[in-house]
């Protein structure tokens, strides 16, 4: 079987994409399928200088992938599989390539640019999925999404495409170990913290808002690689003073997992995630999540642990279902790791996958 696999957000981290690739390709290689990720020669080979070129765009980069992509397959008549992972990324041209020999598969994530009000996004992100999105899913042969409401949202705007849908859930991780003490704040101050990439969908200003209203009684740490606007940087600066926030940038995967594992909570503000997989990762490490309902993440949260809020709640609201969550989870622990041992892991979504690659 050969697989090859779009590069886009995945030869570079960390992102959600490059998690969710890397703890694929990894399970997918205990199953006997190797997917070679294409515009990944790290300097070796005459077309990298063009791939290092057109790397940052949702539209070139399969470009270049694809032309990579047709060497490989031009001595080999046996079909090919083209998968790109990240929402849109199938090429717009394929040139002098028989497709009868290739098959093209698309996951989508999420359709978020789409959908959040403007300014919350990007808006080169919104008019390239909007842009993109069609055309890669008229292309493909079949559409994976990581979560049935993914597959909704996709069904609600774009008609005729239900046969090609296939949902196939990210894994979580293997239950790790919560630590017993930890450095830093008293324990009697409740740790929260949240994890993302700093667009004003993930509401980070809202994070920060909820440390200042708990006005002690929670210390947050807030894992990102920036943040947006001076009113947020003028906050956090004041929470930094105060001794109610730590702000980390770029931790290791083994750093990360030691956050995780020091908090009491897990806090998913953002307004719309299309799996959350910052939310699974935590609860797989012994810790409930307090999130904003009414998307994916839906789906990730523990019933018997978790708390859900409604986009409108305020910091007060926040405040009160943090320390409610807090004190049940006390009691409710157990609840939690029994929960997350019936979840898919990665390797039950590698199984999925190769099974669908072997039906095309």
């Amino acid at each position: 079987m050969n697989v090859f696999w779009d590069s886009y957000g995945i030869v570079r981290g960390p992102s959600g994409i490059f998690v969710h690739a890397m703890e694929l390709k990894g399970a997918l290689s205990t199953k006997g399928v190797e997917a070679s990720v294409l515009g990944s020669t790290n300097g070796q080979g005459p077309f990298n200088f063009f791939h290092k070129l057109g790397a940052k765009s949702k539209a070139l980069s399969p470009l270049f992938d694809f032309c990579e992509f047709s060497r490989h397959i031009s001595a080999n008549t046996s079909p090919a599989i083209y998968h790109g992972l990240s929402n849109t990324n199938l090429p717009l041209w394929t040139g002098s390539v028989p497709l009868e020999r290739v098959r093209f598969v698309l996951t989508v994530h999420d359709l978020i640019p789409l959908m959040v009000q403007p300014g919350w996004v990007s808006r080169a992100s919104r008019m390239q999925m909007a842009a993109l999105l069609p055309r890669a899913l008229a292309r493909a042969d079949v559409v994976v999404c990581v979560s049935h409401w993914t597959k909704n949202t996709i069904l609600e705007r774009y008609c005729g495409i239900e046969k090609k849908i296939h949902v196939i859930p990210n894994g979580f991780p293997t239950q790790a170990p919560k630590a017993l003490s930890s450095e830093g704040p008293e324990r009697a101050v409740i740790r929260v913290a949240t994890v993302g990439r700093s667009e004003k969908y993930k509401r980070h200003d809202l994070f920060l808002q909820i440390l200042a209203a708990a006005k002690g009684r929670v210390f947050g740490t807030l894992v990102t690689s920036s943040l947006l606007d001076e009113a947020e940087k003028q906050l956090a600066s004041q929470l930094l003073t105060k001794g109610w926030l730590q702000i980390i940038q770029g931790p290791t995967r083994a750093e990360l997992e030691n956050i995780y594992r020091q908090q009491d909570v897990y806090l998913q503000p953002s307004v719309l995630e299309g799996f959350c997989l910052p939310a699974a990762e935590a609860q797989a490490s012994g810790v409930p999540v307090v999130y904003t309902k009414g998307s994916g993440i839906d789906e990730v949260v523990c019933p018997h642990t978790g708390t859900s809020l409604d986009a409108t709640s305020d910091a007060s609201a926040w405040v009160a279902a943090i320390e409610m969550t807090s004190q049940r989870f006390s009691q409710d622990s157990q609840k939690l790791e029994t929960w997350v041992a019936t979840r898919p892991s990665w390797n039950d979504a590698a199984i999925q996958l190769k099974t669908l690659y072997n039906s095309l």
